[in-house]
């Protein structure tokens, strides 16, 4: 046994003793292991909250306030440390305050258990507050930067990348209303904007817009949700694209740390002239593990996707615009400090358009079939400035090749974003 391990063991034997005297109701033995725990060095953020709650157990809301708001710094914790501090202030009879940390305990959840329970206590004080501003949640990204090779966010690929850069400006905004029950059961608006333009080079420049509604519910232990949404695209301020979706999707966690995603959507696309070509459906099958063990929160993906659209003929030659891609993903974020989350995305898509293009070459009729390889890689930093108010700062690689040399590029993006959630 090492010297340090050594020393650890008396802090982590008196914590687990905490532990065991809290399950069987016995607060004040839990309270004294807790505090030997402490006192032995030991300055977990599982021992803060276990103080947190054994302090309101024995009714000592003053010492259990002050554990619960340091927790409310701790990103990954501060939704929970919210719930626990609008349960003090409503033992203390504070009902404005109580009604104040359940709203920051629903709006900034990312658990949907602890989201359910915020809003179950807001609808007992106060059902309007409810069916007001505490169910709905909203946000808006302002930002800019440098594309070195300017390309379309759309997915039709058809448009290759432009081959120079430029500076751009983007902004994106959207809102979350709760229309009926909570979040984990009942119906909600769901409505986004995003708007993204190139001075250099404005015909990439593009919008999407889009307008739905989500019903969840829970079955038999998986949390399920149905949503069909309206989606236009705009190029160069042009329509480009509508489509409809029917989008259905289940998780269900697997232990403590482990959730598993299931995503199935089917659009009807319809392309506007002169895209016409890009009318047709897509399918879309996709499956995520999701890991967060402590504050780490690490997915892992897959996603198939198939397309049957109208494709473009141009006399007689051919142009097929309906892939059938496969994608493979990982994205990891982590708070390196109080104030500071660490982000990492890398995917590879591979995709292999259905049917041959038959082009001139030469005087000559070719035929020859696209197949596309994708890699991205981005990193970044979200930099909390105040309450709902963050810096971003990203960088994006993508390296495409394809079996057609004008559909093969390099980029480089940066940029750098204020956000706001309210």
């Amino acid at each position: 046994m090492s010297i340090g391990t050594a020393e650890a063991s008396p802090g982590i034997a008196a914590f687990e003793k905490g532990v065991s005297a809290f399950r069987l109701g016995d607060y004040e033995a839990a309270l004294s292991a807790f505090l030997k725990a402490r006192e032995s060095g030991i300055d977990s953020t599982n021992l803060r909250y276990d103080l947190g709650s054994t302090y309101f157990k024995l009714g000592r809301y003053r010492e259990a306030e002050s554990e619960f708001e340091t927790l409310s710094r701790e990103p990954a914790l501060a939704a929970l440390a919210h719930y626990n501090l609008g349960l003090i202030a409503l033992s203390e009879r504070r009902k404005a305050t109580a009604e104040s940390e359940f709203k920051l305990a629903a709006a900034s959840a990312h658990s949907e258990k602890i989201k359910a329970l915020a809003y179950e206590q807001l609808i007992r004080l106060n059902p309007k507050s409810v069916r007001g501003a505490a169910r709905w949640v909203g946000f808006a990204n302002l930002g800019g930067g440098y594309d070195n090779n300017v390309s379309l966010l759309s997915r039709s690929n058809l448009i290759a990348a432009a081959g120079q850069g430029s500076y751009f400006a983007q902004f994106l905004a959207g809102a979350i209303g709760q229309l009926q029950g909570t979040p984990d059961h009942g119906l909600r608006l769901i409505s986004t904007v995003y708007h993204v333009s190139y001075p250099s080079l404005n015909t990439y420049n593009q919008t999407l817009l889009r307008l739905g509604l989500a019903y969840r519910r829970p079955v038999t232990g998986w949390s399920t949700e149905v949503a069909g949404y309206v989606n236009y695209s705009y190029l160069h301020g042009a329509a480009f694209e509508q489509f409809n979706s029917l989008d259905l999707r289940a998780w269900h966690p697997l232990g403590d740390a482990w959730t598993v995603r299931l995503r199935y959507r089917y659009s009807h696309i319809t392309g506007i002239a002169p895209y016409a070509y890009l009318t047709g459906g897509q399918q879309q099958l996709g499956i995520q593990t999701r890991w967060r063990p402590s504050q780490l929160d690490l997915r892992l993906g897959y996603e198939v996707e198939l397309n049957n659209r109208a494709d473009l003929n141009v006399g007689n030659q051919f142009y097929s615009a309906s892939p059938t891609r496969h994608e493979v993903y990982v994205r990891a974020n982590w708070p390196a400090t109080l104030r500071t989350k660490i982000f990492l995305h890398a995917s590879y898509q591979h995709s292999r358009y259905n049917s041959p293009d038959i082009s001139l070459s030469g005087g000559a009729l070719v035929s020859k079939t696209r197949v596309d390889d994708r890699y991205l890689e981005s990193i970044g930093a979200q930099y909390r400035l105040s309450t709902g108010w963050y810096l971003v700062g990203e960088y994006q690689h993508t390296h495409a090749n394809s079996t057609f040399g004008i559909y093969s590029y390099r980029s480089d993006r940066y940029s750098l974003q204020l956000e706001h959630y309210f």
